[in-house]
């Protein structure tokens, strides 16, 4: 299904065609936000199954179009800058260690969703980091973000400080 998923288009290949269907009309500059159909006209049928957690990209490329999707891949691509930037400035090893490690699961678990709902790779369930609806899901960005900041100041004080 992943590399044709036209073999079963309502049923297994239903979600994948149907996020091609929609990032295709987001065009360039997207349909504006909330104006994306996420409902089937005249149905209560969801268009886009799991629009706010497995599809959140297929929604933000219909949405902002092709300039916003490949903004919203330039920021990830941005923060995984930084955080292995944080691991080189970085003065033990453990910090980094820890600093490459939660940056590359950040940057895999971007890559994941994004690759998924592109085609590149299958779809998985895992969420987009910071977008996605799920409680567990930003609690623990929102941890592994905190700590690349802590490894980051730590390393800021310590060159400061001549330590």
């Amino acid at each position: 299904i992943w590399l044709d998923p036209y073999q079963d288009p309502s049923g297994a290949g239903y979600q994948i065609l149907q996020s091609m269907f929609a990032m295709a009309d987001g065009g360039l500059f997207g349909e504006g936000f909330a104006q994306a159909m996420v409902v089937i006209p005249g149905t209560d049928a969801p268009l886009l199954p799991a629009a706010q957690t497995d599809l959140i990209y297929t929604l933000i490329t219909s949405e902002l179009g092709l300039f916003g999707a490949c903004a919203i891949i330039a920021t990830y691509l941005l923060v995984a800058a930084r955080g292995f930037k944080v691991a080189l400035l970085a003065n033990d090893g453990f910090s980094k260690l820890l600093a490459t490690g939660l940056t590359t699961v950040f940057a895999f678990q971007a890559f994941v969703i994004i690759g998924g709902v592109t085609r590149v790779i299958p779809l998985t369930g895992v969420t987009l980091p910071l977008v996605s609806y799920g409680g567990s899901s930003i609690l623990a960005n929102f941890i592994l973000l905190a700590l690349l900041l802590l490894i980051s100041d730590r390393a800021r004080r310590e060159a400061r400080e001549g330590i």
